[in-house]
């Protein structure tokens, strides 16, 4: 596939030696959270809650 736009990269690559070991690494990698669908979440289950017990 060929994409038209550039997508932002949503992960922190962090590389670090391994002690005591010749050319080996350790590669963390941490993703970005995204907290946008969990609040729409909280707000529809809150109108639902509410709708319910009135």
């Amino acid at each position: 596939m060929i994409f038209d736009k550039k997508q932002d990269m949503q992960r922190k690559l962090k590389v670090k030696p391994i002690a005591d070991s010749y050319n080996s690494y350790l590669i963390e990698d941490k993703e970005k959270r995204d907290w946008s669908g969990n609040i729409y979440l909280g707000f529809v289950a809150a109108i639902l809650a509410i709708a319910f017990f009135t």
